[in-house]
């Protein structure tokens, strides 16, 4: 009898897109033996936050890495604060409900990268000057989109062999690099998600189903 080849599938930024969600597991095949990866931000400014982390917490194939959405809310949790530093924070938080303080502990438990034989996930990228994962700083892993010239993308100058996915910065298309994949095609803003397929690298994107947020609310790459 053959062996079943694992995959492992790296999904995008979701924001709360569960049907998004539903429709990218269906177009990739997923099933109960592969390995699923989330690169963060699973939560916030999109329609059903709750129904995003039921899926999380339901989904035993399942990893996630820490997205800055989500750092916002521990940060108000842990501080015993109601989240009201950007209005989708509150709006995350009404839509958690009751469960919010359960959530938070869940959320509490992902790492800020995963780091495989051949590939890591990340949520925003890395500083390609530090060789050394556990040497990048939280805010780098969370939040860099640009060097300090405020210009170069982080991973222009990434020369690791390791292939690096990562999400938190939107584009129309998936960037595709041989050592770097960015998977956040801002679905909460009517583009796409997007999961890539490992090994085979294999790309899946499904259009969002409607925008979630306003025009004004988008990213400038994306109008």
């Amino acid at each position: 009898m053959m062996s079943v080849r694992t995959r492992t599938i790296v999904i995008g930024d979701i924001h709360g897109c569960l049907e998004e969600l539903q429709d990218l597991l269906s177009a990739t095949g997923a099933a109960p033996a592969d390995q699923l990866i989330c690169v963060g931000d699973l939560l916030g400014k999109g329609p059903d936050s709750g129904g995003v982390l039921r899926w999380a917490k339901g989904t035993p194939n399942l990893r996630c890495v820490l997205g800055n959405h989500e750092d916002r809310l521990l940060r108000a949790w842990r501080a015993g604060k109601t989240p009201d530093e950007k209005s989708s924070d509150t709006e995350t938080a009404r839509q958690l409900g009751a469960s919010f303080g359960e959530a938070m502990q869940f959320v509490s438990e992902w790492p800020l990268f995963i780091e495989e034989d051949d590939f890591i996930v990340v949520h925003a990228g890395l500083d390609p000057k530090i060789a050394q994962l556990d040497r990048q700083s939280r805010e780098t892993l969370l939040t860099i989109r640009t060097l300090q010239d405020g210009k170069t993308p982080w991973y222009e100058e990434y020369s690791g062999k390791k292939l690096v996915l990562f999400g938190h910065w939107p584009r129309p298309a998936p960037v595709r690099r041989t050592n770097a994949v960015g998977l956040d095609t801002g679905c909460v803003y009517g583009g796409s998600l997007a999961a890539m397929i490992l090994p085979e690298r294999r790309l899946v994107c499904v259009p969002a189903r409607k925008s979630y947020r306003t025009k004004k609310d988008w990213p400038s790459e994306l109008r």
